[in-house]
């Protein structure tokens, strides 16, 4: 038995890293696909049709809904592994609610649906969990709520039960046999697994959902009638130990009443299909016209995508394949003001190129910012303790990105770092 327990762990492991280094190889080239598809629909040059900015909007939505389903994958093995971690931080729920609108709100809005948020009198302003963990669980429960309704509407009660907070998500949709409301919690499994089903998707999000609430300390709850709806209700607690696991559980049932409700609509941001023709320019863009940025890359596809993008917006770019060139072009260009840099490459990788680029005359202050495709738990905490200055995974969203290093490099701008 322990000789199986043993082969077991190991096959669970070997199968982490493979996901890992699958999610890397997809996240390349979604993040080239991704980024000039934006460049398109955003028509620049003002010299493609609407329906050509039609194409590159749905070639950049195909590429988020693939993105979306590399994290599922990742997040499944991850929480099968073990390796799925918690931060536990202040959340201000009014700032989750209102994400969580922009998002849903505009596929509600779609179908014809309403969207609304009907928050409890008693229901503390900020409370203690992981924000990212928490955003995506409710984030999953609302998009299946408004995917699997065709008429009426999709409710977000939140309210306290027994020293829990809970979020219940109404909806009026088909409902979900009472044979099947266990089965669904269950990784691929789905309601309708047939060749005639109406409603894709891989049956993922829920079972990571399920797990996702048990690392928050808390657990999740449905009910249904086929035919008028469903309701699923996240329970977490208010306050979310440090030391909080993957395998605590909370239980109770919960009752909302005395309720002050509100509907709000917001415009979706972000995983979103642009509108074009016009060309957004950000503050933040135009605090870093006229900057140079260093991309240490062995990818050419994510070069040239980085690069068309940072140019648009008025940005010098120098490009190196591999950490040596970087290194050498760092000595010959004592302009450059920030350094995006890849982690996975030949002989020297992203980590060990940041500690080289931190010995060099000048280069502790140099602005690193790490653009990977690697996000299994602990490869940040290795980049940051190489010297990395900002972690960021790819896909990268361009707005996101700019902003950042416009944090790094202006006002004021600094002076000239490294030198031959």
């Amino acid at each position: 038995m322990e000789e199986k327990a043993q082969q077991l762990a190991q096959a669970s492991q070997y199968k982490t890293e493979f996901m890992a280094n699958m999610s890397h190889e997809l996240r390349t080239p979604l993040n080239s696909l991704l980024l000039l598809s934006r460049l398109l629909a955003e028509n620049p040059d003002a010299n493609l049709t609407p329906r050509q900015i039609e194409f590159a909007n749905t070639i950049h939505g195909a590429g988020s809904d693939l993105l979306r389903l590399i994290d599922d994958i990742l997040d499944l093995s991850k929480i099968e592994a073990g390796r799925a971690e918690v931060d536990a931080g202040p959340v201000v729920l009014a700032e989750l609610l209102g994400d969580l609108e922009q998002a849903l709100g505009p596929q509600a809005e779609e179908k014809g649906l309403t969207l609304a948020v009907e928050i409890s009198a008693d229901v503390p302003s900020t409370i203690t969990s992981d924000m990212q963990r928490l955003q995506q669980v409710l984030r999953n429960l609302l998009a299946n709520a408004v995917k699997f309704t065709d008429t009426g509407g999709v409710t977000l009660q939140v309210g306290r039960a027994g020293g829990l907070l809970a979020f219940a998500v109404r909806d009026t949709g088909i409902g979900i046999p009472a044979g099947k409301l266990e089965m669904i919690f269950e990784a691929f499994q789905q309601a309708d697994g047939t060749t005639s089903r109406k409603y894709g998707g891989t049956g993922l999000g829920l079972s990571i959902s399920k797990e996702l609430a048990r690392m928050l300390g808390g657990r999740i709850k449905v009910t249904s009638t086929v035919g008028e709806g469903s309701v699923f209700t996240l329970l977490v607690p208010e306050e979310l130990p440090t030391t909080a696991t993957a395998g605590s559980r909370a239980s109770t049932s919960v009752s909302l009443s005395g309720s002050r409700s509100g509907s709000m609509a917001g415009s979706l941001s972000g995983p979103t299909p642009l509108r074009g023709p016009a060309r957004r320019v950000t503050p933040a863009a135009t605090a870093l016209a006229g900057a140079t940025v260093l991309i240490v890359d062995d990818d050419v596809r994510n070069v040239f995508a980085l690069t068309s993008a940072l140019e648009l917006h008025g940005l010098t770019v120098l490009y190196a394949d591999n950490g040596a060139a970087g290194i050498r072009l760092l000595t010959e260009h004592p302009e450059v003001d920030v350094v995006l840099m890849d982690t996975m490459m030949p002989d020297l990788d992203g980590n060990e190129t940041t500690r080289l680029i931190r010995e060099l005359p000048g280069g502790r202050e140099l602005p690193v910012v790490f653009l990977t495709a690697k996000a299994m738990p602990g490869d940040r905490e290795a980049s940051l303790a190489a010297g990395a200055t900002e972690y960021v995974t790819k896909p990268v969203d361009l707005d996101e990105l700019l902003a950042l290093m416009a944090n790094w490099v202006t006002p004021p701008r600094r002076p000239r770092r490294v030198a031959r």
